[in-house]
């Protein structure tokens, strides 16, 4: 528990103590107080690996922000190592009070990991939570961080390999010079009886199921990412049930393979290496287990949940200690605004909530530009397109080659084109000089490939692959940047290379995401390739339909 905590435990004994005394102790903030109305300020911190926004004092909010950076670089160095350079960054948002937090999420989750944010334009992985970085908070950034180096070094994963080795290397720790690898979770397991229980586990309520109620390995193998991901608002127990009991199947296996019998470890380490290298992850996995019979790998997984399950001991290793913050500094009132509407979706409830916290913010800074640029993403949410446009546009004339902005804008103007509000001319001529000045300032993926999609709607292949590449380079998880791609070879007449593109776009997404419009792309290039080779009239273009997104 550190100091930060303690104190703030003995204040709020110490103020229950005044009320009861009768002393003229200060009451509590109700829940999201802004510092220009007595809550805490909240600053934000920046490392190589991690943006920190949070309402801790300055010297805990440092330690966070070093204990999270040590974690990204002890797994990077023990479970995947690489030469490449990582632009990943991973947002945190840090509540100090429990209550601030569950305005955003319900009991009883101590912290929440997002792909992205609900509303962003732009994907960066974000976790939502509160206190210090406590145990169950640990697990969740870990298991964030595990998403991203799988898709950094496999690329496409079915779904059991997926979550097994998140959920593998959520429990990774070093602890007096070494690293471990192969805990088990804290919060799920299995057990040799046949009724299953729960149990208290330290922070964390601990559900115990029968090992004979897990799925088959052949089941994990061939399930679909339906099987793992709920995609309900809210899913009945039954749903819930069935994706921990396949999430927690995939751990066991994957333990298996990772920290059991040698033939297995030896055998999953040649398939990772293959995948690593670009091998199609299900033909690596075939070359490296074929000749295992599905009947003595289905023995020996049964009899491994039951197990005694190694935990592995890696080292001597001791992290590196993590350089001071590349950024401080204190955030103002409107930023605090902005960052609270962003946490919530804009539908329903949250839509009135986001427009009170982005009226706050406007009312402390009218002439914020990042203000402006919420305010107007708000608005396209709202299908308010013109005041969209006058809130992106004040924006821009603050900051006129700022990507963010000239990507929303550009996003804006094509939005209007399909609602016929603007004619698609009037859209390619008011798009051009912001793609003029989105092609010299683009740095991410989705800013890049944006670009390459417009130059595919010109038919300038040539500059639409440079700028596909570059976006790959970036991000070689980014699925907008391998549906674009396809999109392009099947124009340059490489149907089979744009399959293998598009699939890969359709495997990389994150799971519990489903993407009707690359699953739709992706039938539309198969049938073109069939006709191709039935010598049937074919019109590419025709795939390019569901880029009405």
């Amino acid at each position: 528990m550190s100091t930060s905590f303690i104190a703030r435990s003995l204040s709020a004994a110490a103020l229950a103590l005044c009320a009861a005394s009768g002393l003229g102790c200060a009451p509590p903030k109700p829940p999201l107080t802004c510092a220009s109305q007595g809550g805490a300020p909240w600053v934000e911190l920046s490392s190589q690996h991690v943006v920190l926004r949070t309402d801790l004092d300055r010297s805990e909010a440092r330690g966070v922000l070093a204990e999270l950076e040590r974690s990204y670089n002890a797994l990077e160095d023990v479970c995947f190592p690489s030469d490449a350079p990582d632009p990943f960054r991973m947002q945190i948002v840090l509540f100090a009070r429990e209550q601030d937090f569950r305005r955003f999420s319900p009991a009883p989750s101590s912290g929440v990991f997002f792909h992205a944010l609900p509303n962003d334009i732009e994907r960066a992985p974000t976790m939502v939570m509160y206190g210090s970085l406590g145990e169950p908070a640990r697990i969740t950034f870990q298991r964030g961080l595990a998403y991203h180096f799988i898709a950094q070094s496999i690329g496409p994963a079915p779904p059991w390999l997926k979550q097994g080795l998140a959920q593998f290397y959520s429990t990774f720790r070093v602890r007096g010079g070494y690293a471990y690898v192969g805990s088990a979770l804290p919060y799920h397991d299995f057990l040799k009886g046949a009724s299953g229980r729960t149990v208290r586990n330290g922070p964390f309520t601990l559900q115990l199921v029968p090992a004979s109620e897990a799925a088959s390995a052949a089941e994990l193998i061939r399930a679909r990412r339906e099987d793992f991901y709920s995609l309900a608002d809210d899913p009945s127990e039954a749903e819930r049930r069935r994706v921990a009991l396949n999430d927690l199947s995939s751990w066991g296996l994957v333990h298996m393979l990772l920290n059991g019998p040698d033939p297995y470890v030896q055998r999953f380490a040649s398939f990772l290496e293959a995948a690593s290298r670009g091998a199609p992850v299900r033909q690596a996995f075939q070359e490296a287990f074929g000749d295992i019979s599905p009947e003595q790998l289905e023995r020996d997984y049964r009899s491994y949940l039951v197990g005694t399950r190694p935990i592995r001991k890696i080292g001597p290793y001791t992290a590196p200690p993590p350089p001071p913050p590349l950024v401080e500094r204190a955030m103002s009132d409107a930023e605090v605004h902005v960052l609270w509407a962003r946490l919530r979706r804009w539908q329903g409830d949250g839509r009135a909530w986001a427009a009170a916290q982005l009226d706050e913010a406007l009312a402390h800074e009218p002439n914020n530009p990042d203000v402006r640029f919420w305010r107007g993403l708000f608005r396209t949410a709202e299908s308010r397109l013109r005041e969209a446009e006058q809130e992106l546009a004040a924006a821009l004339a603050a900051r006129p080659t700022d990507p963010r902005y000239l990507l929303a804008m550009a996003k804006l103007i094509r939005t209007m084109s399909i609602r016929r509000i603007i004619t698609p001319l009037q859209a390619i001529v008011r798009t051009a000089p912001l793609i003029d000045r989105l092609s010299r300032t683009a740095a991410t993926a989705e800013q890049l490939t944006f670009v390459a999609r417009y130059r595919i709607q010109l038919r300038d292949l040539d500059e639409a692959q440079a700028f596909v590449q570059r976006a790959l380079k970036t991000d070689p998880s980014c699925v907008r940047c391998y549906d674009t791609y396809g999109m392009l070879l099947l124009l340059q007449g490489r149907v089979t290379e744009a399959i293998t593109a598009a699939s890969r776009a359709r495997d990389l997404l994150p799971e519990g995401v489903e993407n009707p419009l690359i699953e739709a792309r992706l039938r539309c290039f198969q049938a073109h390739e069939k006709a191709v080779r039935d010598g049937a009239p074919t019109r590419p273009e025709k795939c390019f339909d569901p880029l009405r997104e």
